[in-house]
């Protein structure tokens, strides 16, 4: 099966055929490719524009403006700016590394989590970004909303009884990312010390994406491992989906997470030809939807019998993204003056 484009609004306003129709080819495409695209998700097309504005806005502040919300690489939820090389994707994929090898990604980000979470606080700019603080909020309030909806098609087309999925993700712990990967020349991601994003799995439940037009964004095919295949952005209010670790993990292997990278967008043969050519600028703004800090991401007994046994552990969301992001951050450069 091939990635599937699904149009949401049939399983938001639709018959209860097409709400079971359209829950399935959502539910099929991500487990057979790890992704699916989505378009009239219910969010405005005007909002998803003005994510855009607004992650432009951040990363061209100077750096010392940006520095006032400093993320220091931990294990914790990441709250506010990291800077260019606080992380590297390359240790949650299938590298052999050893400890002292550190592959960057050429790429800065800003994170914000639940707007009332006072266990790990957002952090804000508004002396600099003034109105920043209330488009992200409702934009989240926006994401987790659709997530939720997914959710909803997971329970209707596997047939699990409805909320068990929902219910496991309340109240949110989910966290959104604005995302800006730098001009960079070809000839430096080729050489193979940095990428703008190592073939790897998010950690969460599922991934939205929300990318601009530069392209870059690539996902595995399953029938020929280590071979990656473009996802382009094809219309404007489009939205595209991935499987990550913990769904894997509650499906216990059911739904494979989807391997994905950001490498060369698809290139002319001038550009291809040009030494020096330098990749233009990429946005992206990406929602990882997470369980609830409590809930427990090990296999969730509906996916546990007899002749397929638990394959994870019991562990708290919290304490298991504590574990991924210290892998994420092992190494870290030092952030800047």
């Amino acid at each position: 099966m091939s990635l599937a484009t699904v149009n949401l609004r049939l399983f938001q306003d639709g018959t209860q055929e097409q709400k079971k129709a359209t829950a399935d080819q959502l539910v099929n495409s991500l487990r057979a490719t790890g992704f699916v695209k989505m378009t009239n998700t219910g969010i405005p097309l005007e909002v998803i524009r003005e994510s855009e504005v607004w992650s432009s806005k951040f990363f061209h502040l100077d750096v010392k403006k940006k520095a006032k919300v400093l993320n220091m690489p931990s294990p914790n939820p990441q709250r506010g700016w990291s800077f260019k090389g606080a992380e590297s994707t390359s240790r949650l994929g299938k590298l052999d590394l050893d400890d002292k090898t550190f592959l960057t990604d050429e790429k800065e980000h800003y994170d914000v989590g639940p707007l009332n979470d006072k266990a790990y606080p957002n952090k804000w700019n508004e002396d600099d970004l003034p109105g920043l603080q209330e488009f992200t909020t409702n934009f989240y309030d926006h994401c987790q909303t659709l997530c939720l909806q997914i959710m909803a098609a997971f329970e209707i087309s596997l047939g699990l009884d409805s909320g068990s999925l929902q219910e496991r993700c309340k109240p949110a712990s989910s966290e959104l990312r604005y995302n800006h990967y730098p001009a960079v020349s070809a000839e430096k991601i080729v050489k193979g010390q940095t990428r703008r994003g190592w073939p790897h799995t998010d950690f969460g439940l599922i991934t939205l994406l929300f990318q601009d037009t530069q392209g870059g964004l690539q996902y595995e095919d399953r029938r020929k491992e280590g071979t990656f295949l473009n996802l382009m952005r094809e219309t404007e209010d489009e939205v595209a989906v991935n499987i990550s670790n913990t769904f894997q993990r509650w499906s216990n292997d059911f739904f494979p997470a989807g391997v994905h990278q950001v490498w060369l967008p698809p290139l002319t043969e001038k550009q291809q030809a040009q030494k020096d050519y330098v990749l233009a600028e990429r946005h992206s703004t990406v929602f990882f939807f997470k369980a609830n800090w409590d809930t427990s991401v090990g296999a969730l007994p509906d996916f546990v019998t007899a002749d397929r046994p638990s394959r994870y552990e019991e562990i708290t969301a919290l304490n298991y993204h504590k574990k991924m992001t210290g892998v994420l951050v092992k190494n870290a450069l030092e952030a800047p003056a």
